[in-house]
Order: C-alpha cells, then sequence, then structure tokens
C-alpha cells in the first residue's frame, strides 16, 4: 500500500489527468517522465532553480519531486510538485500528484505549503 500521509502533507492534492494532459506526458516510466517535466518547462525568466529528483521507496513505487524557484509572477516565488508512482502489472501508473508553493514576500506563506498567494 501507498499510503505516505507524512509526505503528502502540506501538499495540495491536483488531478493527475490533468496534470499528465497540460503537460503532454505520453511516456510511464519515472525516469521518463521526469525528464519530460525538465525537458516541457521553457519559461526560465526570473529562474533560480530548477531541480528533480526521482526517489524508489520499495521497487514497486517511485516518487519524482520538481521544485522551481523563481518565477515570472507576481504573488509565487516558488512550486513543487509531488508525483507519486507504482509499478501494477509491470507498467508504472501515477497514483498521487500533490502541489506546494512558496509565495512571493509579502504575498502569502514563505514557507513550502498548500494554498494560494495573494
Amino acid at each position: 500500500a501507498l499510503s505516505q500521509p507524512a509526505t503528502r502533507s502540506g501538499y495540495e492534492t491536483i488531478n493527475p489527468k490533468q496534470f499528465v494532459a497540460d503537460r503532454k506526458i505520453t511516456v510511464s516510466n519515472p525516469k521518463d517522465i521526469a525528464s519530460k517535466l525538465f525537458s516541457s518547462d521553457r519559461e526560465s525568466e526570473g529562474r533560480k532553480s530548477d531541480g528533480i529528483s526521482v526517489e524508489y521507496p520499495t521497487r514497486e513505487t517511485a516518487v519524482i519531486v520538481q521544485t522551481i524557484i523563481g518565477l515570472a509572477d507576481d504573488s509565487v516565488a516558488g512550486m513543487r510538485h509531488r508525483i507519486e508512482l507504482r509499478l501494477r502489472q509491470n507498467k508504472w501508473e501515477i497514483v498521487w500528484i500533490g502541489r506546494q508553493s512558496r509565495c512571493q514576500p509579502g504575498r502569502g506563506h514563505q514557507n513550502w505549503a498548500s494554498g494560494r498567494c495573494q
């Protein structure tokens, strides 16, 4: 079972189908998804750092964390996505996606958290 509430805390759950469709993700293994996320992110104005990690808590599970700091946005300073995958019948499937943000100074929370910036 992939119940990891502690690691999901502070994330806003988002729709995996929408996330995949918006980013035109057609690949199915964790490394290829991570690579696609990295290459499809064209916006770099104001960018301070881009990070992506892939971890395998077990042989059947993977977690991708994408962190972008320095967005060209008046209110949002950074965005983080957590994508959880599970291997089922030799195919990886996305089981959960969450989003966190960090606000610009004076526009809301300064730490990673769910919720919108002002």
